[in-house]
């Protein structure tokens, strides 16, 4: 895997452009939501977005798709032997990389092609071309660079309470970040639904939600209790509640289910064998 992490202005727009192939991969993910939208490429054969409600809705992916922010885990079926490369936005990235459409593919995940047109199918020939991971990320971040919209975004306010959520790792009051603004509560909650794709509220749960899985994922033992308030929990049945509605699955769940790649869980039969 080459990973590219962007600098100067282009670094407030995205976290990181990366390549990848890898053999014996994990079968199938559980992804789980983030603060991020996912760009994606496949370089090679396919993968599956699998409903476990329907079997007849499973999608294939084997071009490039966008995943907006979600709040229920992705369950993601892999080939045996993958190729991709991606783009990861920062949410100050969206708008500018999608033509304002943040909140159309909020809790989506979207063929890529439908929204910037043709040509994306151009560059991914023209990155599957070649086998060098770094030339494959170089010739990615270039596209995002030259694509992106030069107009600031977004606004003031949003980028305030942005920044806010972040440094608390969600834990934030909205009321008082709102208040900050000098703005209505609708307006900034219009606005950054509009510019970001979820409310403050909403995206204030994915950002402590994701700070509490990084967490989780660097521990060997975890006390519940200390851990829900150290994540900038009420108590540890809010935490339980809010993972339980975001992971699909109790804290100690997600927390036996881990996968190594800091992503998502594994299928308990993976997870044991791994542990």
């Amino acid at each position: 895997m080459v990973l590219a992490m962007p600098s100067g202005p282009l670094a407030e727009r995205v976290e990181a452009v990366w390549s990848s192939e890898g053999s014996d991969c994990f079968a199938e993910e559980e992804i789980l939501p983030r603060s991020r939208t996912e760009v994606l490429f496949c370089l090679g054969d396919r993968h599956w977005l699998r409903d476990r409600q329907d079997r007849r809705r499973d999608r294939a992916f084997d071009t490039s798709f966008v995943s907006g922010l979600q709040r229920r885990p992705l369950h993601v079926v892999s080939p045996p032997t993958t190729a991709m490369s991606g783009v990861r936005l920062r949410p100050a990235g969206v708008a500018p990389f999608l033509r304002d459409l943040p909140q159309v593919i909020a809790g989506s995940v979207v063929e890529l092609d439908g929204i910037l047109g043709p040509e994306v199918e151009t560059l991914r020939e023209q990155i599957a071309s070649t086998r060098d991971l770094r030339r494959r990320t170089l010739l990615l971040a270039a596209a995002v660079a030259r694509h992106l919209d030069p107009t600031p975004a977004p606004c003031v306010a949003v980028r305030f309470v942005l920044s806010m959520l972040h440094a608390s790792r969600g834990a934030a009051s909205i009321r008082e970040l709102v208040r900050a603004t000098g703005f209505s509560h609708r307006w900034v909650t219009e606005r950054f639904r509009a510019e970001i794709g979820l409310a403050p509220k909403a995206y204030a749960r994915l950002v402590r939600f994701e700070s509490a899985f990084e967490r989780l994922c660097a521990l060997e033992g975890v006390h519940w209790a200390e851990f829900a308030l150290d994540c900038g929990y009420y108590d540890q049945a809010h935490l339980v509640r809010e993972f339980r509605e975001l992971a699909g699955a109790t804290p100690g769940e997600v927390f036996r289910r881990r996968a190594p790649d800091g992503l998502g869980l594994l299928d308990e039969e993976t997870a044991a064998r791994l542990a």
